[in-house]
């Protein structure tokens, strides 16, 4: 030990130590110059302060002065070293974590679909060698035939192609196929048309599908205006899995004039798919596509470019808001958020501080407001406001390690990483506010044929094109450099906490009690007429016995052979046009005394295997138009009645 401490002074232990601190600052610059996100002028002021305390420990440990070195100056020198080290490690941590979150951008810059190999619930099938063919459909879009091919890698099978999902399910549910193959977020929009799909069929294997995502139009972030689409799917789970886009939001921003403008577009939007030729669709189903299919479509609908996109889902917002330590959202109404959102919380009007599932349960809510979706869209532009508000406040440095924590893997962007800290390094020079304002595109109801599901009609927001019109010129008004009229209050006050509500439980309803018997009133010998079934449903040019199913009985329950005396006025059924008729039955007994009774007649298209496939037409044959007065035949009168031909898509029988 006494030889340690004779070399130590030999070799002067102080010189050393301030060798190796001189290293570590030389080192620590170096790395903070490389890292590119503090600012200049911080970049020097922490040069500045390195070099001043590097030389008060120079002075204390290595110069000497007449009198010498004392004790106390050696303390205060290595207390001194001790905290430049302490503090250089600390800024070293925070650096290179926020280096290490955005080297991992480039890993989430695919789309993954998942398309499912499909078998009815109660099958035999267990095993993919159990499966003898599959059914699938196609569009311009679907990645289905690279599925299939993996498909065939695994298994030698028949694969059989529908013009149309609902024969491929319909021949499913008859047992006519073994099994179907259709991407997942695809089933959620047959189980919108079909809801007693839900429950009849198993997942009996899984295809996973990445496909590399590369769209960006660069731009220098910090110096000229550019767009971003934010989108965020119904989901949790991975990011990269495509889904319907619930929230689709176009954000113009001009780095230069602090100016953000949100554009907020309905999930409903009828509009074109990009890529897509004949029936338009909703604007959400542009998601299942992948992220690609809806930045173009929104291009085509703002006629504006447009960047970069972020993607989030359910997980991601609840994520970011909670790493945030909360934002202060303003809400335009005061109202109770359904279960159906995650969670029952009552929001009064104007604004709330909100965790991050109380701020998903104010994104998602829409049927508990005035104007439904188009409410919701304004209150997801408030949550974006309350974060952007955040995440650019002084705030936002205590919590640093921990948002960054919780953001990887929470969203997918395809910003690269020099931009993304070109920004950040733009904030923290000036620290200054932004400007938001918010737009709202609108329309109005409407039912209509979509491009992923053209069977039948559904719900539909049909464009008003001066909206349209109005965000074009707004957003090239923000790219000019005007500052728009902000939407929220530069800083939020009044601020009201969300408070939870229980839900109420829905009442069981109470057992109707039983009538009591009553003795039947005897009126001569009227019949009655029964039916197998209220609907029947035959194809376009089929011949059908209108008298099949029916049963007349006398009031004592007796049989009646009396088939002439039930009339219609339909005797030749392969002659009718597509849509719904109402047929009358008319009974007359021996005495005079006549009952009525109707059932439905639902004519579909024909799509039998022995029609020449040119005689077939591609797209789905447009229903009769419904008018005001009905066509009725003149003789008998209410015999046919014409109903709305909305429903054509029930099954025949046989």
């Amino acid at each position: 030990m006494l030889q340690v401490v004779r070399l130590m002074r030999k070799l002067n232990f102080n010189k050393i130590l301030f060798t190796i601190i001189s290293l570590l600052v030389v080192l620590f610059t170096t790395f903070l110059i490389y890292s590119n996100i503090i600012p200049l002028k911080y970049l020097i002021l922490i040069i500045i302060i390195l070099l001043v305390w590097l030389i008060g420990v120079f002075f204390l440990l290595v110069f000497k002065t007449k009198r010498g070195k004392n004790k106390k100056r050696k303390i205060a020198g290595y207390v001194l070293s001790g905290l430049l080290v302490i503090i250089m490690v600390i800024i070293f941590y925070y650096l290179n974590l926020t280096l290490g979150f955005f080297g991992g951008f480039g890993d989430n810059k695919y789309k993954e679909e998942n398309y499912l190999v499909l078998v009815l619930e109660d099958s035999s099938f267990q095993e993919l060698t159990d499966l003898s063919n599959i059914g699938y459909t196609s569009n311009e879009l679907s990645n289905i035939n690279e599925a299939l091919n993996k498909l065939n890698e695994e298994i030698t099978i028949e694969n059989i192609k529908y013009d149309d999902t609902v024969t491929m399910f319909e021949d499913l549910i008859n047992q006519e196929l073994d099994s179907v193959l259709i991407e997942e977020s695809s089933m959620s929009i047959i189980y919108e048309q079909h809801e007693d799909y839900e429950g009849l069929f198993r997942t009996l294997y899984t295809i996973n599908i990445k496909t590399e995502i590369e769209i960006a139009k660069e731009a220098d972030v910090t110096n000229q205006p550019f767009t971003i689409y934010i989108s965020g799917i119904d989901s949790y789970g991975s990011i990269a899995t495509v889904s319907r886009s619930d929230v689709n939001m176009v954000a113009t921003i001009n780095p230069k004039t602090k100016q953000v403008l949100l554009i907020s577009a309905p999930r409903d939007y009828y509009v074109q798919l990009r890529g897509t030729t004949g029936y338009k669709d909703k604007l959400t189903h542009a998601g299942i596509y992948g992220i690609e299919t809806s930045v173009g479509t929104l291009e085509d609908l703002l006629d504006a470019d447009i960047n970069y996109y972020v993607r989030v889902n359910f997980s991601s917002l609840e994520k970011i808001v909670d790493a945030l330590g909360g934002v202060d959202v303003y809400s335009k109404y005061s109202f109770t958020s359904s279960k159906a959102t995650g969670g029952t919380y009552y929001f009064s009007e104007g604004y709330n501080h909100m965790n991050g599932k109380q701020a998903l349960a104010f994104s998602r809510e829409r049927k508990r407001l005035p104007g439904g979706d188009r409410a919701r869209g304004i209150n997801q532009q408030a949550v974006i406001d309350g974060i952007i508000r955040k995440a650019t406040s002084p705030a936002i440095i205590t919590g640093y390690s921990k948002i960054l924590n919780s953001l990887k893997d929470s969203f997918q962007t395809n910003m690269s990483d020099n931009d993304i800290q070109k920004l950040i390094k733009m904030q923290l020079n000036d620290m200054a506010s932004w400007n938001i304002t918010s737009y709202n595109l609108d329309g109005g109801d409407g039912s209509e044929y979509t491009y992923s599901y053209p069977n039948s009609k559904a719900y539909v927001m049909i464009p008003d094109e001066e909206t349209v019109t109005e965000a074009q010129n707004l957003i090239d008004r923000v790219i000019a450099g005007e500052i728009l009229e902000s939407s929220y209050d530069k800083e939020a006050t009044d601020i009201n906490d969300p408070v939870y509500v229980e839900p109420t439980p829905t009442p069981e309803p109470e057992p109707e009690p039983e009538p009591e018997p009553e003795e039947p009133t005897i009126i001569g010998t009227i019949p009655t007429i029964s039916f197998d079934s209220d609907t029947i449903t035959i194809y376009q040019g089929q011949s059908y016995d209108l008298m099949t199913g029916v049963t007349v009985r006398d009031i004592e329950d007796e049989l009646l052979y009396l088939s002439p005396v039930v009339t219609t006025d339909i005797t030749d059924t392969s002659v009718l046009e597509i849509g719904n008729y109402t047929i009358t039955y008319t009974v007359t007994d021996s005495d005079g005394n006549a009952i009525t009774a109707s059932r439905t007649l639902t004519v579909l298209q024909d799509i039998s295997d022995d029609i020449p496939d040119e005689e077939i037409p591609e797209e789905p044959i447009e229903p009769p138009v419904e008018t005001e007065d009905p066509v009725v035949p003149e003789d008998p009168i209410d015999s046919i009645i014409p109903e709305d031909p909305e429903v054509q898509n029930n099954e025949p029988v046989e």
